[in-house]
């Protein structure tokens, strides 16, 4: 497409083809477009002279796609809404009559925050849902592609689709149950003595900072057992003399409520920083926005400091 200047080109094929990428059916594809099968088939003929590109090629009762047409298929549905939407006007968000849904990407480990952000969504917005989905590793790409609202993710996301801001940084912290023996007299030699329980998630695999920096120290902790998700910690923590060593916006108010305590980690490890992610072409719509200082104004770290019970 060297060369081609986009004046000549005619948009409506991009449509046309993004919908034969999808229904790999000239029959099916023209039911779609409320087209005929001859307008949709001239209209491929079309597409290929103007990608030098077969694109779709016949096999059996269906087309496969070309190497190139599957690189446009991960392409063209996201500048073909962002087209939609330079076009179109934006509406202006109305969170008391909204009954929108806002989808937010997030690590389960954030779960303490959420009830404040519910809630301020509530107050402003009674009719407004926030869903929830799990951060994965297609969730940078996803939101770049407009499926998500906003993502929150540890720091370092370098995406030139997205645009983040900080929330804020949470130290690490060794948690266990009240009157653990480890927390008589605390040190590395306590903290590496017991066994340990660790939440090894889908994102997060094989070792983590914690046990690359006790490595270098020459310490090597003892895992007694292995969860999939955060919110499993605080009862086993609570019944056993296993440790978990976490960033402290893990645990919230669970603590309390199991009766934990808590100690500083007994090495040097850097805050987990946390960030707010947007779509760099979606994070400008008026109820993302909004959304957006929302999702900021609940989860944005406190001052805190840990305190430690003896």
């Amino acid at each position: 497409m060297n060369g081609i200047q986009l004046r000549h080109v005619d948009l409506n094929l991009l449509v046309v083809l993004d919908v034969l990428l999808r229904e790999r059916s000239v029959t099916r594809a023209a039911e779609r477009l409320d087209l005929t099968p001859s307008a949709v088939s001239h209209a491929l003929k079309r597409l290929r002279e103007l990608f030098d590109d077969e694109l779709l090629l016949r096999d059996g009762r269906r087309m496969r796609p070309t190497v190139r047409a599957e690189g446009l298929a991960e392409t063209l549905p996201r500048v073909l809404q962002q087209l939609a939407r330079t076009i179109a006007a934006p509406e202006p968000f109305r969170p008391a009559t909204s009954t929108r849904t806002f989808r937010l990407a997030a690590p389960d480990f954030i779960a303490p925050l959420v009830p404040p952000l519910l809630q301020e969504v509530r107050n402003a917005a009674p009719g407004v849902q926030v869903e929830l989905v799990p951060y994965s590793s297609a969730a940078v790409r996803e939101l770049a592609d407009g499926r998500y609202d906003a993502l929150v993710a540890p720091d370092g996301i370098r995406n030139e689709d997205l645009r983040g801001q900080p929330l804020g940084t949470w130290p690490w912290a060794v948690y266990g149950r009240e009157r653990h023996p480890a927390f008589t007299d605390w040190s590395l030699e306590a903290w590496s003595a017991y066994p340990h329980l660790q939440v090894q998630t889908s994102v997060i695999r094989g070792q983590g900072p914690v046990d690359r920096q006790a490595s270098q120290l020459g310490i090597r902790r003892v895992v007694g057992a292995v969860v999939p998700h955060f919110s499993m910690a605080a009862p086993i923590l609570a019944q056993t003399d296993l440790l978990l060593t976490v960033p402290s916006v893990t645990m919230g108010n669970t603590v309390a409520a199991y009766h934990l305590d808590r100690r500083e980690i007994p090495f040097d490890l850097p805050h987990l920083g946390l960030s707010l992610f947007r779509s760099a072409a979606e994070g400008d719509e008026p109820g993302v926005r909004w959304f957006l200082k929302r999702v900021e104004a609940a989860l944005r770290k406190p001052d805190e400091s840990i305190v430690t019970v003896r």
